[in-house]
């Protein structure tokens, strides 16, 4: 993006068009929050173009890839990595680096990862020193480590949200897939209910579900737990398949095809006035599920949730345990996943270590900006509407002849797997 006069010119790459840019006015751009030396993208919603500036917005910052059970969905099962807590020094060297808060532009930190982060023994210092410095904190843990104590701990430092991983509605079904005890793990989610009623603290509370053939049948009842208690939140993603036991799991083989679509083209589009959730409209509102998609509204199909890097699109990266930078969660950590009827590897990719450079620089980092627009274009072969193919065996490259990594079957951008 380069200035002329009392206007700023937007090049077609940072524009988001083929051929053409945008001249825009200084002023516009600095009420609508965006800087000059940033890039701006441009993108279609239903309410017209909106501009948003290319900003590290969250990090999902793996404090520790060690943790209290062994699930059967875990990508743990299926990788030969050492395990380490984030030393205090280097986590503080990593706030160190990140854009100072803003007014309305809040960095947000997510504690998680492939680890428990409550497993950390100096958990609380590092949500007290990501506080102290005005950021935002986020949780997703397993919630079989929280006591009363600790929950109000949380809910006094101003975390901002909590997610308990509960992939199961009823005690059978949850301990299926995480072999530790349901009780325990809702008693977590309701002792942070507890500590925020106490506290009158504002922190969201809810709950992240992974779908699997073993347990979706209990997802009625997580969901009645999730109104009684009451939270906030339910998330539901579905499972990555790291093992051929988890690779006959899944429940996403169909929609990854159908998502591939535009809906008219493989089920008919029902537009639907708002119901009453009564006995007498359970029957029709099951129909209509199962008939096919309702919402998102009609503007979104065009594309959304298909083809969609929330991380390049949305300003997020993720941070390992030993401080590398890698532009996703999916890119943290080498891994197989089963996609396609074929095993892939998944390399990890790193676009700079915390040690060695402030989060801030590396992500105005040349390659890494380069990469961001590679991934927003998504210019990447379609994978799930051919089927897969050895071109994808690994992440390497594709039948288009992309560079590494190559994203046409990632499940995150096709949106089946979602992260809280």
């Amino acid at each position: 993006m380069q200035a002329a006069g009392e206007s700023v010119w937007l090049g077609p790459e940072a524009a988001g068009f083929d051929a053409v840019g945008v001249r825009l006015p200084r002023e516009i751009l600095a009420s609508a929050g965006l800087d000059e030396r940033e890039d701006v993208l441009v993108e279609l919603t239903g309410d017209g173009l909106r501009l948003t500036a290319d900003r590290l917005r969250k990090v999902y910052v793996e404090v520790t890839s060690v943790c209290n059970l062994t699930c059967a969905t875990c990508i743990r099962n299926a990788w030969d990595e050492p395990v380490g807590h984030m030393p205090v020094e280097r986590f503080a060297r990593l706030l160190e680096g990140l854009p100072q808060p803003r007014v309305g532009a809040q960095i947000t930190l997510s504690l998680s990862g492939y680890g428990e982060p409550l497993a950390h023994p100096r958990f609380l210092d590092l949500v007290r020193l990501a506080r102290e410095r005005g950021f935002r904190v986020e949780i997703v843990t397993n919630g079989l480590l929280l006591d009363a104590a600790l929950a109000r701990s949380l809910a006094d430092l101003g975390v901002s949200q909590v997610a308990v991983s509960l992939d199961g509605g009823e005690p059978a079904a949850y301990e299926s897939i995480r072999g530790a005890d349901f009780a325990s793990a809702l008693e977590g989610a309701r002792l942070l209910i507890e500590a925020r009623r106490r506290t009158r603290r504002i922190m969201t509370v809810g709950v992240a579900f992974v779908a699997t053939r073993r347990n979706v049948d209990s997802l009625p009842a997580l969901l009645r737990l999730a109104r009684d208690l009451p939270l906030d939140f339910v998330s539901i993603s579905n499972v990555v398949p790291h093992t051929p036991e988890m690779a006959g799991e899944t429940l996403w083989r169909r929609a990854a095809w159908a998502a591939t679509f535009r809906p008219e083209g493989w089920w008919p589009r029902v537009s639907m006035a708002h119901l009453d959730v009564t006995d007498a409209t359970l029957p029709a509102l099951a129909a209509l599920i199962a008939n096919g998609p309702v919402f998102p509204p009609a503007w979104l199909d065009h594309g959304a949730g298909r083809n969609y890097c929330r991380f390049a699109r949305e300003g997020m990266l993720a941070v390992s345990w030993d401080g590398r930078v890698a532009p996703c969660l999916s890119l943290l950590h080498t891994h197989p996943e089963y996609v396609n009827d074929h095993w892939k590897t998944v390399r990890s990719h790193a676009v700079g270590h915390v040690d060695e450079l402030g989060l801030a620089e590396i992500w105005r980092e040349p390659a890494y900006r380069e990469l961001r627009s590679r991934v927003r274009s998504f210019d990447f072969s379609p994978c799930f509407s051919c089927g897969g193919c050895p071109e994808t065996d690994a992440n390497e490259s594709d039948c288009y002849g992309s560079p590494f990594p190559a994203c046409g079957e990632c499940l995150w951008a096709q949106g089946i797997v979602l992260c809280p």
